[in-house]
């Protein structure tokens, strides 16, 4: 018998599971690593209405031993109302295999405590639970939940349940040593467990073991499906560091602008101070503008490199622009209720105006200012100029204001939740910009052409682009809880996927069998780390659960023949394929994992990674490349961590 999993906690210091405390949202886009011990475990949960509540997992003690507790309940309503709390084991299974455990319920409902078996995802199991009625075989699907086969039986919260399970094509549940239920299920290889509860309740003594014939077979699949993954890698050149920015005392997390100029990059970190409400209302405190060798150029404000004023869920007002189309570059950003336009290279003041007054607004609500604390801004031509000259600002998901290149107010926008980012570009071919913003279309004059027929959440992302010849262009949207959707040009809906509350999105030639672009999404809240790839038609090709946040998924020229998604710079990131299998990784040389960005940065064509946290940047690129097909990305004077990121080959 050989023993995968045996755990009986006692490795685990007293005391909650490490987690983000304050269940904030930097996840969506940073690479967090909470300290503490994990062993071999991870846990892909997290909700923003759990802000007032503790931590999902609790090790435990009494004179029999150690416990994971779930510590969590059933908290979660609304679009989270199914959601498990969930602590997967890392551990890969490539073949049939027996599962003990034990557990103990510190309260009886309807609700399902237990263990997952061929467990993809959060969201994609089956699961072995107990609850007020007895015992069950469930499969989790999404938001659907199917009963397979059960077992009444009356239930003590006295009482520790020690189970055995035979875990195949057919499922064998035993309690107390006798067969309970036998079920059919879709075995997966290779697939993991995890503990899964929706209940409070005390788990021991988890197991999971091979004969020693199971065992050979596990090593003879793994060994399978690593050798694939390996000449996958074997062709690939290494990612190697090219340069390191020492950032002092003005760097920050992901609030960085780039723009190319005849003398190359030119970059710029933004740092902020939170008011009045945590993220929703927080100010620009320092921008420092600063090239390639990290010489600053000039900085505004007093820069502050701690977490309260480097780390925050939301991006921050400013851009980099040709706005008053004179060959330069400025930067336009707004800070303590003006907007303000300014020499990209000496800072020097073009021109301001004041945010409008909101105070007594009817359309503005829970803000507390007299003017507007802007929370976006963005570039556009919606006067038919041929050039960025005219820009929106917005409030936290209500307004939006378009200002014209002479800073006069055009048309405001007021309809449903705007999200983060709206979506700027010329729709019909005009010469005017349209703007797709939260749910709807809104044309140059701030006129609706559609308005779909969702309206709950928001919309995080955004991409118009044509998925392949057949179809023509589409919008493709990661909308939160609402999912991820493919719009038709009309405003109908062509592809609706649940992957969980939809938060990144982007869109590339990642199949390699195909000229059609390829969709990789992401999700977070309820369920982070879930990754899927998707064809032009939003047919999902495969999904996984990453052990971590921070996926940017950001799309890469990588070599000049491969196309790449980048999900971080930790331990589990690097760079995926279609088929979502990590093909190259960092080295491990102590670079920097909280950012992650992919630029362009020396115009050859070939796209770097830039790394960075609140100290330093480092600047990778593939060790050999040829330059090959030109891509059209997202413009350099549109940055967000709300824009769902593309490349798309150049026609010829």
């Amino acid at each position: 018998m050989k023993y995968l999993i045996d755990e009986s906690f006692d490795r685990f210091p007293i005391g909650e599971l490490p987690y983000d405390k304050f269940h904030t949202a930097l996840g969506e886009y940073h690479h967090i690593v909470h300290d503490g011990y994990f062993g071999n475990w991870y846990d892909p949960i997290d909700i923003h209405q759990w802000r007032t509540m503790d931590g999902s997992w609790l090790v435990t003690y009494d004179e029999n031993g150690y416990y994971m507790e779930q510590n969590r309940g059933g908290a979660g309503s609304g679009a989270f109302k199914n959601v498990y709390a969930t602590l997967a084991n890392k551990e890969k299974l490539y073949t049939t295999y027996g599962l003990d455990f034990s557990i103990r319920l510190f309260e009886i409902n309807e609700h399902y405590a237990g263990v997952a078996v061929s467990y993809i995802t959060s969201r994609k199991y089956y699961g072995i639970g107990i609850n007020e009625n007895g015992v069950a075989v469930f499969k989790r699907d999404n938001e659907d939940i199917e009963i397979i086969e059960k077992y009444d039986m009356e239930i003590s919260d006295l009482k520790t349940y020690n189970f055995k399970i035979s875990v195949g094509d057919s499922l064998y549940v035993y309690l107390d040593n006798k067969v309970i239920i036998k079920a059919k299920i879709k075995f997966v290889i290779p697939s993991k467990i995890a503990l899964v509860s929706k209940c409070l309740a005390r788990y021991s003594n988890v197991k999971v073991y091979m004969t020693d014939f199971e065992y050979k077979e596990h090593l003879k699949e793994q060994k399978i499906l690593d050798k694939a993954l390996e000449n996958k890698k074997k062709f690939l050149p290494k990612l190697k560091c090219i340069n390191k920015i020492d950032l002092k005392d003005f760097g920050s997390g992901r609030q960085l602008r780039i723009a190319m100029t005849e003398n190359g990059p030119i970059f710029i970190l933004a740092q902020h101070q939170k008011r009045y409400v945590r993220d929703s209302f927080a100010r620009i405190s320092s921008l420092t503008a600063f090239n390639y060798n990290g010489d600053v150029l000039w900085t505004i404000g007093k820069p502050c490199n701690n977490p309260d004023n480097t780390l925050i869920s939301c991006d921050l007002p400013f851009q980099i622009a040709d706005i008053n189309n004179d060959g330069k570059l400025e930067v336009i950003y707004s800070m303590d209720f003006e907007v303000r336009i300014i020499d990209l290279l000496t800072a020097k003041l073009i021109k301001s105006m004041p945010t409008p007054i909101i105070k007594g607004d009817p359309l503005v609500k829970d803000e507390p200012f007299y003017r507007l604390n802007v929370d976006a801004i963005r570039v556009a031509d919606f006067e038919g100029l041929g050039y960025k000259g005219d820009f929106i600002i917005k409030d936290r998901y209500q307004n939006v204001w378009a200002y014209n290149k002479d800073m006069e107010l055009m048309w405001r926008y007021h309809n449903k939740n705007t999200g983060h980012f709206p979506y700027i570009f010329d729709y019909n071919n005009d010469g005017k910009d349209e703007m797709f913003v939260g749910y709807d279309l809104v044309d140059s004059n701030g006129n609706i052409i559609f308005d779909l027929p969702m309206d709950s959440d928001h919309t995080d992302e955004i991409i118009y682009a044509k998925l392949n010849e057949e179809d023509g262009y589409k919008f493709v949207l990661a909308s939160g809880n609402e999912g991820l959707n493919i719009i038709n040009n009309d405003g109908t809906i062509f592809k609706h996927n649940e992957i969980g509350h939809a938060q990144r999105i982007s869109v590339a030639p990642y199949n390699p069998n195909t000229k059609d672009l390829s969709i990789i999404a992401s999700a977070f809240w309820g369920s982070f780390g879930i990754v899927g790839s998707y064809d032009s038609k939003g047919e999902l090709h495969k999904i996984m659960e990453m052990e971590s946040v921070g996926a940017v998924l950001a799309p890469i020229n990588y070599d000049g023949y491969h196309v790449f998604a980048l999900t971080h710079a930790g331990m589990d990131g690097g760079l995926i394929d279609y088929d979502l299998d990590t093909v190259v990784e960092f080295p491990d040389d102590g670079h920097p994992i909280l950012c992650q960005e992919v630029f362009d940065i020396d115009n050859d064509g070939i796209d770097e990674i830039i790394c960075w946290d609140l100290n330093s940047m480092w600047f990778y690129k593939a060790e050999k490349f040829s330059v090959g097909k030109k891509y059209e990305k997202y413009p350099d004077n549109a940055f967000s961590n709300y824009r769902g990121e593309y490349l798309i080959p150049k026609e010829d």
